[in-house]
């Protein structure tokens, strides 16, 4: 009897490993296209990188977008070296600045269609939305990270503020429209993002009573009624 289900388990077992390794090659092949910048890669495309065949895709898959999920996911594990990588210890705010619009753009010039994708989809489903909520609080530790000095100065209000606009500056979102609004190479990026990181560190760095006059300075004058 022990025989008999030994030789009955071992196809299962043979069934279920190609079954995962057609799973792993599908997801890769979607991802490795959309990155190619076939986004979304048609059934046909992944079937033929991959090696498999359109109907192995449905038998694995719930839908192209499933797939496509997973390459997202697969992201957040490929690119965990970027999302999460912190400046070496003791660098000061020049270093740190350079560390970290090095990295950013590191991060974007590799995984920037998957990461487009990825928010055209976001209003579809709530797996979409969270996996996106997942890489942009990886994002925001790694800017919290690099920018600690000067974000322990604050308030928590105006550190949140700070967080916020550095976050925008340097968003998959700004680096998309830089790239293909703006026609910016890299090395244009990198020398305008490092100049407004440090306006906007140093602005911030200010004392309060001297932001507060800036900003009753440029707001508009209430033009005084006629008796």
């Amino acid at each position: 009897m022990v025989a008999a289900m030994g030789t009955t388990d071992e196809p299962i077992d043979g069934r279920h490993a190609r079954r995962q390794r057609n799973r792993e090659a599908i997801v890769s092949a979607a991802f490795e296209l959309i990155l190619e910048g076939k986004s979304p890669p048609s059934a046909e495309d992944v079937a033929e990188r991959a090696g498999v065949s359109v109907s192995s895709i449905f038998r694995n898959f719930d839908g192209l977008i499933d797939i496509q999920q997973q390459a997202h996911v697969l992201f957040r594990e490929r690119y965990s070296h970027l999302l999460l990588a912190t400046p070496p210890p003791g660098e000061d705010l020049d270093g740190r600045i350079d560390f970290f619009v090095r990295t950013r753009l590191d991060l974007y010039e590799q995984a920037s269609p998957l990461m487009t994708l990825a928010r055209r989809r976001a209003a579809e489903s709530d797996r979409w939305r969270a996996d996106i909520a997942a890489s942009r609080e990886a994002l925001g530790g790694q800017l919290r990270s690099c920018f600690g000095p000067e974000l322990g100065e604050l308030s928590p209000a105006d550190a949140a503020d700070l967080v916020s606009i550095l976050d925008s500056i340097t968003s998959p979102e700004a680096f998309e429209l830089l790239t293909t609004g703006h026609a910016r190479s890299r090395r244009q990026m990198t020398r305008s993002w490092a100049l407004a990181l440090r306006a906007v560190l140093a602005g911030w760095s200010a004392p309060t009573s001297t932001k507060r006059s800036a900003v009753r300075r440029s707001a508009p004058t209430r033009p005084q009624e006629q008796p």
